[in-house]
């Protein structure tokens, strides 16, 4: 159940810190929520969301019981003890008339055939095995839920602030066009056509702020607060490196994911826990041994002792005996097809979840040392050309327009790699995100 992680923490900590990608949005909000560091929530979120998880308390209780069955699987069944009389007379009730009259004490003792115990016990080990590792799946799972709906909170906050800083901006350039058209310099389809970028911006910030309600809503639900508790707004920072690859490349990530994953770690249990009772089967042929003895005391005659050995007689019903086998091997193939989908279904997702974080690095570096530079130096140009008078309003909306748009853009692709993360710690059941616990921690501070 233990594993290693597969990036060291300033690696898993880069990874994450794609939130923060430069968008040339300002930070400056003066709130103190917003300044608490962004690493310490996400842990704080994904440490209460497993500490409050029902599922995860169930889960870890089927465990523990399953831990108590190994040991019970290797034991000897209970012996057993019979106290009586034997042979009185029905006429007229005696202990001593008769010769055959006596009061008898037995004990008996079952002993299972050679290699039936172990292979339960093993059979046992497998199953506790296979809950461990589908525990650690869900754990994976959740704190990877908790982080991309944190991402997206993220990602809507800075939109928001992005729109909200366009909106005051084309505000003061509505003051700008309804001066130029007071003195007869501008045209009053300016003024209007700047009304109207600011009505379009009210509702894409309304159509935003119902999108975070939504998402800050589902962020509490994994947490198991009520979803109207209010989540403060997500703090930026510096620029995310973008260039850096210190990453486990796909190559590695899915070979460590092979040998690691939870998923496949559980598959492997089943499929082990399946071929002991096969073996179980094997056994069933050979007898169980009963050994008894007994000690019978009669009053006026000498006492009596004596020991006898039996065993059942399997082979007496060997239709019973091959359908047990067939059903073993029915459950064997199973199992080994359930590995062989789970292996295929996590290449499946690897590849989705790591071609989805390349295209969002890609795209990353892309806005940040070609797109955002240029519509920035195309928005300062227009600005300046408009205040001038060389350009119309029109062109100079489009310029602010277009910032905002990349702006946006940027940011949904530095917190989509942090998302992408995430989907690749779901995908492999590996603990990439900063603040998931290694398979076979504890997740809940006692």
């Amino acid at each position: 159940m233990f594993m290693k992680r597969v990036c060291d923490s300033n690696v898993a900590a880069i990874a994450l810190a794609a939130i923060t990608l430069s968008t040339g949005v300002s930070s400056a909000r003066g709130d103190e929520p917003r300044q608490q560091n962004w690493t310490a929530r996400l842990r704080g979120a994904i440490a209460q969301a497993l500490a409050r998880n029902p599922e995860l308390t169930s889960m870890e209780a089927r465990i523990e019981a399953a831990r108590r069955r190994v040991s019970q699987a290797a034991s000897l069944p209970d012996p057993e003890l019979e106290l009586g009389v034997k042979d009185v007379p029905v006429a007229s009730p005696s202990l001593s008339r008769s010769d055959f009259t006596m009061e008898m004490v037995s004990a008996k003792q079952r002993l299972p055939a050679p290699g039936k115990l172990p292979a339960q016990q093993r059979a046992a080990q497998a199953e506790l095995d296979a809950l461990g590792s589908e525990h650690a799946r869900h754990v994976a799972e959740i704190a990877a839920d908790v982080a991309d709906a944190f991402f997206a909170l993220v990602s809507l906050d800075s939109r928001i602030e992005i729109v909200e800083t366009s909106r005051r901006r084309l505000s003061e350039a509505a003051v700008s066009a309804r001066e130029r058209y007071r003195v007869g310099k501008g045209a009053q389809a300016d003024v209007l056509r700047a009304d109207l970028e600011k009505t379009t911006l009210d509702d894409r910030l309304a159509n935003l702020r119902a999108e975070r309600r939504s998402q800050a809503a589902r962020f509490n639900t994994l947490q198991f607060l009520p979803a109207g508790t209010p989540v403060a707004p997500s703090v930026t920072g510096p620029a995310f490196p973008i260039d850096d690859r210190r990453a486990a490349s796909e190559e590695d990530l899915f070979r460590q994911a092979s040998e690691e994953s939870p998923a496949i770690a559980a598959a492997q249990a089943q499929l082990r826990g399946a071929a002991e009772r096969l073996e179980l089967a094997r056994v069933e042929r050979r007898p169980d041994w009963t050994l008894t003895g007994y000690y019978a005391r009669r009053e006026r005659f000498e006492d009596l002792a004596g020991a006898t050995a039996s065993f059942n007689l399997p082979w007496f019903h060997p239709r019973r005996l091959s359908d047990r086998r067939a059903e073993a091997e029915a459950e064997v193939s199973a199992a080994r097809a359930t590995l062989s989908a789970v292996r295929n279904d996590l290449s499946r997702e690897i590849e989705i979840a790591y071609a989805d974080l390349e295209k969002n690095r890609e795209q990353a570096r892309l806005y940040r040392d070609s797109i955002l530079p240029q519509a920035e130096i195309n928005y300062r140009a227009a600005r300046e050309a408009y205040a001038v008078g060389s350009i119309d309003f029109l062109t100079y909306i489009r310029a602010a327009t277009d910032l905002d748009t990349y702006q946006a853009e940027s940011v949904e692709r530095g917190t989509g790699i942090g998302r992408a993360l995430a989907m690749l710690q779901k995908a492999s059941g590996l603990p990439l995100i900063e603040g998931s616990p290694a398979p076979g921690g504890e997740h809940v501070e006692k």
